[in-house]
């Protein structure tokens, strides 16, 4: 029973990740048009989309290289992945001591290069201004979210997830101060990064941009559940404590879904959606929030 349980939250909790991918990704959109005082598309509008494009006949490029074909289903796979290792209703899973946050970042990252190697590929100025939009924003915010993970990293003594989590529904993530200024610059990094989407996905038509829609979506879970486990982690429990403890954390994770919908949409009808040049700008503070939580580990005051 030790070893089910665990295993059979993971089974859940991968078959939600590729179940709210979509949904999350339209009702963002329909919440987005809402706040806008348009009345929008359904929050379904995601998945008449994925199942009009799988009927579709790809197109691309004559110059492009076996590499475009390949980034849709690998840029896929690697937010599956990255899904599957940060927790959403439980802590403790099968798939916990995989959880770190190097790990996470890293499929992050290569997702980003994949797409940026494939636009590139295609040999168009599209894709090309495309794979300059994605570089751009992955000079400043691997360099925040690598000092962000070394912040926590360093407070907590690990850089897992579920036990960065533990420590932080405990009360014991020290110092605060740190703890705070690491939310503030992944939730800057986490808003850039979401407000950008995939400017690559242009290039690609038919079960290709299906594949990149499902991979936004699971991108847009990724970061909402990376942020909310490891600085909200209200209502997660075990996965030995079912079933109560699994009741408890769907409704919290639920509850932090649409709050985390509600603002993110909420920002976008508020402040525009970003161009290109205020980008960086907001990455460098994430940056500088980052370093400054580093700084603020580094020099606390230990015992003698």
């Amino acid at each position: 029973m030790s070893l089910l349980l665990p295993f059979a939250a993971q089974c859940l909790h991968i078959l939600l990740m590729l179940l709210a991918a979509p949904t999350a990704l339209g009702t963002l959109r329909w919440a987005e048009a809402r706040l806008s005082g348009r009345t929008g598309m359904s929050w379904r509008a995601s998945w008449d989309e994925l199942s009009r494009l799988r009927r579709k006949q790809p197109v691309q490029a004559e110059s492009a290289s076996p590499l475009f074909a390949a980034a849709p289903p690998l840029c896929f796979a690697a937010l599956a992945v990255a899904a599957a290792l940060v927790p959403s209703f439980a802590l403790g899973m099968s798939f916990a001591s995989l959880g770190d946050l190097l790990v996470i970042g890293g499929l992050l990252a290569l997702a980003r290069a994949m797409l940026a190697l494939a636009a590139l590929d295609e040999g168009s100025a599209a894709g090309a201004l495309a794979a300059r939009r994605g570089v751009t924003l992955a000079v400043y915010g691997e360099a925040a979210l690598l000092l962000a993970v070394l912040a926590l990293g360093l407070a907590a003594g690990t850089t897992n997830v579920d036990l960065i989590a533990g420590l932080t529904r405990a009360g014991m993530l020290q110092p605060p101060a740190a703890a705070a200024l690491a939310a503030a610059a992944l939730a800057t990094l986490a808003v850039v990064q979401l407000d950008a989407g995939m400017p690559e996905a242009a290039c690609f038509s038919a079960s290709g941009l299906a594949l990149l829609r499902m991979a936004e979506g699971l991108r847009l879970l990724v970061w909402i559940d990376l942020v909310g486990v490891l600085f909200v982690p209200a209502g997660m429990m075990s996965a030995q404590d079912f079933p109560s403890g699994w009741l408890t954390g769907l409704f919290a994770w639920g509850v932090r879904l649409v709050l985390a919908i509600a603002v993110l949409a909420g920002l976008r009808v508020t402040a525009g959606r970003l161009a290109l040049r205020r980008m960086p700008a907001l990455l460098v503070v994430a940056l500088l929030l980052a370093g400054l939580a580093s700084l603020l580990v580094l020099t606390r005051a230990r015992p003698v």
